[in-house]
Order: structure tokens, then sequence, then C-alpha cells
């Protein structure tokens, strides 16, 4: 698996407040930005706004995305200076609260129309 690979199912993220252009598009993400290992995948992105609402959920879709493309586990973690970053990866490294706002997301129609693989 390279970067690249991960860099195009990413391109089929998109941000909900920007639902023309990917994750990738708005480089939110970039080969610098992943790391592959043996084991996992490491994605640490940034948002296209500092008040961003949908932080953690961009986060969660990417790794929804990847895992369910590579079946790898993927950790995912948003850049330093975000003003919810704590609040943010807090929900990340929980699994209850990823699972929950997942949920929201696939309720709500989000995780639909802006995971597109």
């Amino acid at each position: 698996m390279e970067k690249y690979e991960i860099l195009e199912i990413l391109k089929n993220v998109y941000d909900p407040d920007y639902k023309d252009k990917s994750i990738v598009e708005l480089g939110l993400v970039d080969e610098n930005t992943i790391k592959i290992n043996e084991d996992k995948i490491e994605v640490e992105y940034k948002v296209a706004a500092p008040f961003c609402p949908f932080s953690a959920a961009i986060g969660i879709m990417i790794q929804y995305a990847l895992e369910k493309k590579f079946g790898k586990r993927v950790d995912v973690k948003i850049q330093p200076g975000h003003y919810q970053e704590k609040l943010v990866e807090e929900i990340l490294r929980s699994e209850e609260k990823r699972k929950d706002l997942l949920s929201k997301l696939e309720s709500f129609g989000i995780l639909q129309r802006c995971v597109r693989i």
C-alpha cells in the first residue's frame, strides 16, 4: 500500500460544508500527513475553518473510508491548534464516542453524502 492509494480513497471524502470539493482538494490531508505502518495507517488532518462544526466528523469519515477500503486499523488525529482540539481527540480516541458520532452521521445522511466510495 502506498500513500497515493490512500489519497485516492480520500479524494472521495468530502467536508460537509464543501460538498463539491474533497478533503484532498481542500488541502486537509496530503502525503505529508499520512504514515503507513505494517499494522496501521495514521492520518493527521486539518479543517477548512478554525471553528469548523464538523472537525471530529471529518476524522471519523477519514477513518471509516480507509478502514472500509483497506481493512487495516486507522488512527486519525486533528492537527494541533484547533480550538476544540482536546474534545476532538477525545472523540477520536473513544470507541464508544466514535461509534455514536458515526451513527449520527449515518442517520442524518451525512456519511452517505460525504463518503463516496
